[in-house]
């Protein structure tokens, strides 16, 4: 298992560094994988029980005069949000939370040692308990504008959902994660399996945002594990990353 968090991990880590955000998600579209994904999982007779959108951007803050004007900037745009700062060791992180019936907002500006360098991001995020198709269109329209407003470019979404299926790991690792990949048309490029784990990454022509991976390019990872005395199995889909922990 330490093997296998260390191989995702990594995806994940070089992912988010290399990625070049540019103008590739329409506000249509940025709930559309959700959709997509928790069709997948019901299909199967699972439930989704967590989903996120994440996006993030790289700010020019090297200094902490810049930094903390950028800070202010965002209380003032945001002043319905509750803001608290957090520091630890050489990172700080100023931080925005926005709580609403079926979701959370998150905003955060993170300035962290990076070789030698500081870097600088600016990360929205939305996550909520379940998912409610009715709840779409004003999740849309709320990324649309929060988006708008911090970003000097439309930036990649990360979208990712997570559910669980009441059936035994080895039943999921025959079927339902076949089924998984047959039902977002994808087609598999890395696996990694164990005996309680299976994860995948893919490529699928239903989902708009990829990343190259060696001589291919990726844009779906599915993750699957044996959770609690082994009656249950989660299931976490992610484009073109996994960001939910699992």
């Amino acid at each position: 298992m330490k093997k296998t968090g260390i191989f995702w991990l990594g995806i994940v880590l070089v992912s988010l560094i290399l990625i070049v955000m540019g103008n590739k998600t329409s506000a249509a579209k940025y709930t559309s994988d959700l959709q997509l994904f928790r069709q997948s999982i019901e299909k199967l007779g699972g439930d989704v029980t967590e989903w996120s959108l994440y996006t993030r951007e790289s700010l020019d803050q090297s200094s902490d005069k810049s930094w903390n004007r950028e800070a202010r900037k965002l209380h003032k745009q945001f002043p319905n949000m509750q803001w608290e700062m957090k520091v630890d060791g050489h990172s700080k992180v100023y931080m925005g939370t926005l709580k609403k019936r079926h979701y959370i907002e998150t905003i955060k500006l993170l300035s962290t040692p990076t070789n030698g360098y500081t870097s600088s991001y600016l990360i929205y995020e939305i996550t909520g308990d379940g998912l409610d198709p009715a709840q779409m269109p004003e999740i849309n329209q709320m990324v649309t504008d929060r988006t708008g407003k911090l970003y000097t470019k439309k930036p990649m979404v990360f979208s990712c959902i997570k559910g669980g299926f009441s059936a035994k790991i080895d039943k999921v690792l025959l079927h339902e994660k076949n089924q998984l990949l047959k039902n977002l048309d994808a087609k598999k490029v890395e696996a990694v399996e164990e005996t309680n784990f299976y994860a995948v990454s893919g490529y699928s022509p239903k989902l708009s945002q990829g990343i190259p991976v060696k001589d291919r390019e990726m844009n779906v990872q599915i993750g699957l594990r044996k959770s609690g005395l082994g009656t249950q199995t989660t299931v976490v889909i992610g484009t073109p990353i996994i960001t939910i922990e699992y």
